[in-house]
């Protein structure tokens, strides 16, 4: 017999409790600057689309965040400690309409290899291997998506030096390095972005089987690989489009009129999944009654749009 777990001590259960009362599973308005290094369209697209359950943020999730919050504004002390300006902690940088959108940790000036030079901040902390990685490697081949993710902050603020802060976590070792504004790769990665956002149905996976190590801790796998339904809201349906020339916003087609986050979540009793989303083949559509009929892996044919239907009613209730 399998001993009985432990039960958790009332203190350390309040604790844990108190952590995440308040809180939100967090989700992205539109593509985080930290995803510009993802490899996947699909993974981003999906993301974007806002296709699977957004993530559960536990208490001990919240605890690493807030190491991070915590290390980082210790790195930036260090830069204080040596005589430099730090200014612009969480400046804004916005693209592609405003659905590319990151903030940066700070800014300085007067480090001593080019006190002049304004350098966009980046602080990170990391776990021993990856952090022998990034110091034997450099940032670009040791970490790509952070290199991904600060070249755009240059690109959009017009800066063109950054240092790069990494902290190893298991013996406070430091790694800075000073990196310039690549131009070409930094407009290649906006457009890449603006591409995978203005596409109207997903774009081919990445992975070419469903174990592959690459989406081993893809949060789409499941919608990606059509094992369960997306999420139902305006962001997976036909008739909604992102907007290229705002602040983040989305347009309906069915309704004529722009989505505020509050309608994108809701969705509304039209609702018609992108094509590409639905477990099965398109058989056949009827504009009239605005409905799409599908033949779904096990068969049988089921209605999108139809108030009717058995198999839509599980399918927009998963």
């Amino acid at each position: 017999m399998a001993p009985l777990p432990k039960p958790t001590p009332s203190t350390l259960r309040a604790i844990q409790e108190a952590i995440v009362e308040g809180h939100d599973d967090w989700e992205s308005v539109g593509v985080p600057a930290g995803d510009i290094g993802v490899e996947c369209d699909r993974a981003i697209w999906l993301a974007f689309r806002r296709s699977s359950r957004p993530e559960t943020i536990d208490w001990k999730k919240r605890r690493i965040f807030e190491r991070g919050n915590i290390e980082e504004e210790r790195l930036l002390d260090l830069v204080r400690l040596i005589g430099c300006e730090v200014w612009g902690e969480q400046d804004k940088v916005r693209s592609a309409g405003g659905h590319l959108r990151g903030k940066i940790d700070g800014r300085t000036i007067g480090l001593p290899e080019a006190a002049k030079t304004e350098h966009i901040i980046e602080c990170k902390s990391s776990k021993e291997e990856y952090f022998k990685k990034v110091k034997k490697e450099g940032v670009k081949l040791g970490k790509p998506e952070h290199y991904a993710t600060f070249q755009f902050y240059m690109h959009g603020l017009g800066i063109d030096r950054v240092l790069y802060m990494m902290t190893n976590k298991n013996d406070e070792d430091l790694h800075l390095e000073r990196v310039n504004y690549d131009v070409e790769f930094a407009i290649r990665a906006v457009a890449r972005i603006e591409r995978i956002i203005q596409m109207p149905e997903p774009p081919v996976r990445l992975c070419t089987k469903r174990d592959d190590f690459r989406g081993r801790f893809c949060r789409q796998a499941e919608v990606c690989w059509q094992e369960v339904w997306p999420r139902v809201h305006c962001r997976t349906c036909m008739h909604s489009t992102p907007v290229m020339d705002g602040n983040a916003g989305w347009d309906c087609a069915r309704w004529s009129k722009p989505l505020s986050l509050e309608e994108q979540d809701a969705g509304c009793p039209t609702h018609l999944f992108v094509p590409a989303l639905v477990p099965g083949e398109l058989v056949s559509a009827d504009q009239d009654n605005e409905t799409i009929t599908y033949r779904l892996r096990s068969g049988k044919l089921w209605t999108d749009g139809a108030d009717d239907s058995s198999e839509g009613t599980n399918a927009k209730a998963a």
